[in-house]
């Protein structure tokens, strides 16, 4: 049986060379990206030439000079943010991107401390630290490789406590990394880079569900069997 994610947050990130003061909820609206209703409600942080960071019901915000950021908490507007997207560089076409992300963050609450312990033990055994830390514990673990059906340049996997689910909360985070080719004109990186978001993300997400519930039951079945 599938265990459910207490919270749960996507992301699409990008990293290249944007003006922030352009992203901001009126110029969405304006865009026909999301509703005037949704732009008028959206809660601003800030608009700047640096950066501009706004969140609205569904979708949040973050963008600096280097890095574009849009995600979602909401699971059911996965498809949407992914829409978002594509919409804002189809309409600034010309931007020059460099490398691209797709992220994953899972938090699950443990049923109690003794299954919490069970994933840290399982996952980094503690008999190699017994004899320098006294009650050596688990604070963060990252696995980097590739995947089958992904010519991502690499994809990491953390396994980490929850901070936001206390006391006995663990979060997987599964991030997605692609380089574009810095010799190619800013157009056909930025078609290239639509076409990844489009036809990759909804697999990602996938792939990121499987990576949290093999975790999960790898352990349950070691401690059951």
């Amino acid at each position: 049986m599938q265990k459910k994610p207490e919270l749960r947050e996507t992301s699409i990130v990008a990293l290249g060379q944007f003006n922030p003061a352009i992203f901001q909820p009126h110029w969405y609206a304006a865009s026909k990206l999301i509703r005037k209703e949704e732009a008028e409600k959206a809660q601003i942080e800030v608009v700047h030439n640096e950066l501009t960071v706004f969140s609205t019901e569904w979708f949040r915000a973050e963008i600096t000079q280097q890095r574009f950021a849009i995600s979602t908490p909401d699971p059911t507007k996965n498809l949407p943010l992914r829409d978002l997207c594509v919409g804002t560089f189809k309409i600034l076409e010309h931007t020059p991107i460099s490398a691209f992300g797709f992220n994953s963050h899972q938090d699950f609450a443990m049923g109690s401390a003794d299954e919490w312990h069970a994933i840290g033990h399982y996952y980094a055994p503690k008999q190699s630290w017994s004899g320098l830390l006294v009650n050596p514990g688990l604070r963060l673990l990252v696995m980097e490789g590739t995947r089958q059906g992904s010519d991502a340049k690499r994809i990491s996997v953390r396994l980490e406590p929850s901070l936001k689910l206390q006391p006995h909360g663990v979060r997987f985070a599964v991030n997605e990394h692609y380089d574009l080719d810095l010799k190619a004109p800013p157009e056909d990186r930025m078609r290239n880079f639509l076409s990844k978001v489009e036809i990759s993300w909804e697999p990602f997400l996938k792939y990121a569900d499987q990576v949290a519930q093999h975790l999960l039951v790898e352990v349950e079945t070691k401690n059951n069997g």
